[in-house]
C-alpha cells in the first residue's frame, strides 16, 4: 500500500517538568496537512524550559508505536514528580495514495505509575476522514488496561465485530493485551493485535487494520528520534553510531550502525554491505558540506569473528586529498553531521521521513547551521524537529517554523504574536525577553548584581570550609 504519514501535532501532560504543552507542526498551523514540502520546527527556550521534554515524549511514542518495550526509558522518572501519570498524544496524517483516502489519526496514551510500578493504563486511537468538509472523528480503538464487562477494548461493536468474524480472535487479542501488560508495550500495536486487525481487515468503515500498520511501519521507518545519547557516545567514546534507512529492494533496513572511530573493528559481510552503501551514500553530501571531506571504509582483509563466523576487519578513516586520519580526530560537528547524515538525506527525499533531534547545533557552526535549515526548508520534502540554543536558525526560516518554550508549566509551548514578514524573529525573541509583550512569560529574569554576589558567597564559603 503507497501512504504518506506524517506528524501534525503533540500534545503532553504531566511529563519531565511540564503540566502542559501542546504544539502543531508549521504546515499543520496553516491547515495544509496533505501539502508535501519541507515541515521544519525549531524549539527555542531557556535551560530547563521543557524542550528536550519534546524529544523524550516524542521518543517514547515512537517506541510504543513500533511496537517496542519502554522499559528501558527512565520512564518513571519522566513523569512529573507530583503526578500519578503523564499523557502524550501525537497527532498523525495517513494519506493514502492507491485510494486517495485521508486521514488524521490521534494516538493517546497514558502512562502510570503506582509505588515503583510503571504501566500502559490507557491507549485511545481516534481518525476521522479529511475530505474538507466538517470532520467526524470517531473512536477505532480504546484500551484499557482494567477492562470491564469482558472487552478487551471498546467501542464494544467494534470488539464484537472481530471476535464474531474469528473464533480465535479473542484469544489472540488476550495474549496481546497480557505480553503488552508484561513487557511495558503498547496493546494497540503489538504483533498480536497487529495480525488480528489485519486478518479481519474489512471490519469497520475506517480500515482500521490499515490505519495501524501504516503508523506501526512510520514509526519503525519513518521517524528517527535522536537523543542527546547519541551525542554523548561521540563525545565520550571511541564509537559513532550511524542513523541510517536503506531501502534494500524487498525491504527498508533502519536502525543505529554502531562502528569504531578508532582502530579496527571486525564484522560480518551483511553489515560490511550496509555499511559500505551507507558511506558511499553519504559522501555524495559530505564533500559539499565540508568541501573535500570524505569518508572511507577500509576492508583490511578477511578475519574471524569471535563466534567463528567469517568475517572483515574494517577500519573508518576521514581524507582531505591524500591525507587520511581516524575519524575520531575530527571535530565533534563534523562527527555529528556524518552520524545523522543518511537521515537528512532522507528527509530531503522523503516526505515521510522525520528526524527529531536534541541539540543540533552542539558542535556545529553556526553559519553552516544556517545555510543548511536554509537549504532544507527551500528545497526538502519531510520533516525536522530541532532543539537549539543556537539563535542563527530564527533569522533563516520561516516564523510558523519556530516555537518558543515558555515559563508557564500549564502553557510550555507558543508561537510569537504580532510578528510580520519584515520582522527578524531573533531581535523579536531577545527583546520579549527583554520587555515582554507575549501571552506567556519566555525567561526567567536573572539579575547579574545578585549573580555575582552569589558567587563571591559561594568562594566565601569555600574558603571558610574546614576539611
Amino acid at each position: 500500500m503507497n501512504c504518506i504519514v506524517r506528524m501534525c501535532s503533540l500534545k503532553i501532560e504531566g511529563f519531565k517538568n511540564t503540566n502542559w504543552g501542546s504544539f502543531q507542526m508549521p504546515l499543520a498551523y496553516e491547515k495544509k496537512n496533505f501539502v508535501y514540502t519541507a515541515d521544519i520546527l525549531g524549539i527555542y527556550g531557556q535551560n530547563g524550559s521543557s524542550k528536550t521534554a519534546v524529544i523524550d515524549a516524542l521518543q517514547i511514542l515512537q517506541k510504543l508505536i513500533s511496537g517496542e518495550s519502554i522499559k528501558n526509558t527512565r520512564i518513571s522518572d519522566l513523569i512529573k514528580q507530583d503526578k500519578k501519570k503523564c499523557i502524550l498524544t501525537i497527532g498523525l496524517t495517513i494519506d493514502n495514495q492507491d485510494t486517495q483516502d485521508k486521514y488524521v489519526v490521534d494516538y493517546c496514551v497514558h502512562i502510570a505509575k503506582e509505588e515503583n510500578i510503571i504501566f500502559i493504563e490507557r491507549e485511545v486511537l481516534t481518525a476521522s476522514f479529511d475530505d474538507g468538509q466538517v470532520k467526524s472523528t470517531k473512536t477505532l480503538i480504546d484500551y484499557h488496561l482494567h477492562t470491564r464487562d469482558g472487552y478487551i477494548f471498546t467501542p464494544q461493536y467494534r470488539y464484537e465485530d472481530i471476535v464474531k468474524k474469528d473464533p480465535e480472535a479473542k484469544v489472540n487479542l488476550s495474549i496481546a493485551k497480557k505480553i503488552s501488560e508484561r513487557e511495558l508495550k503498547s496493546f494497540i500495536f503489538s504483533e498480536d493485535a497487529k495480525n488480528t486487525f489485519t486478518e479481519n481487515a474489512n471490519w469497520d468503515d475506517f480500515n482500521c487494520a490499515m490505519i495501524v500498520n501504516e503508523l506501526y511501519g512510520y514509526a519503525l521507518r519513518g521517524l528517527f528520534v535522536i537523543t542527546n545519547a547519541h551525542s554523548a557516545v561521540i563525545s565520550t567514546s571511541n564509537h559513532v553510531a550511524f542513523a541510517f534507512r536503506l531501502d534494500l529492494g524487498n525491504h527498508v533496513a533502519t536502525g543505529d550502525m554502531p562502528v569504531m572511530l578508532i582502530g579496527t573493528s571486525i564484522v560480518d559481510k551483511t553489515y560490511l554491505k550496509l555499511a559500505s552503501t551507507l558511506i558511499e551514500s553519504m559522501n555524495i553530501v559530505l564533500q559539499r558540506i565540508i568541501p573535500g571531506l570524505t569518508v572511507e571504509l577500509r576492508d583490511l582483509g578477511n578475519e574471524l569473528l569471535p563466534d567463528g563466523r567469517a568475517g572483515t576487519k574494517i577500519e573508518l578513516v576521514s581524507k582531505r586529498g591524500t591525507v587520511s586520519i581516524p575519524l575520531k580526530c575530527e571535530s565533534e560537528g563534523i562527527i555529528k553531521i556524518i552520524s545523522i547524515l543518511n537521515v537528512l538525506v532522507h528527509v530531503f527525499n522523503n516526505p515521510s521521513v522525520c528526524l527529531v533531534i536534541d541539540e543540533l547545533d552542539a558542535g556545529i557552526y553556526e553559519y553552516l547551521l544556517g545555510e543548511l535549515l536554509s537549504v532544507f526548508e527551500k528545497n526538502a520534502k519531510g520533516q525536522i524537529i530541532f532543539t537549539s540554543h543556537n539563535l542563527r536558525p530564527l533569522e533563516m526560516l520561516n516564523k510558523n517554523s519556530i516555537i518558543f518554550s515558555t515559563t508557564n508549566l500549564d502553557n510550555r509551548y507558543i508561537r510569537l504574536q504580532n510578528v510580520k514578514n519584515n520582522n527578524n524573529l531573533r531581535d523579536m525573541y531577545l527583546r520579549s525577553i527583554l520587555l515582554g509583550g507575549q501571552r506567556e512569560e519566555l525567561y526567567h529574569e536573572t539579575g547579574t548584581n545578585e549573580i555575582a554576589r552569589a558567587f563571591r558567597r559561594a568562594g566565601r564559603s569555600m574558603n571558610n570550609a574546614t576539611y
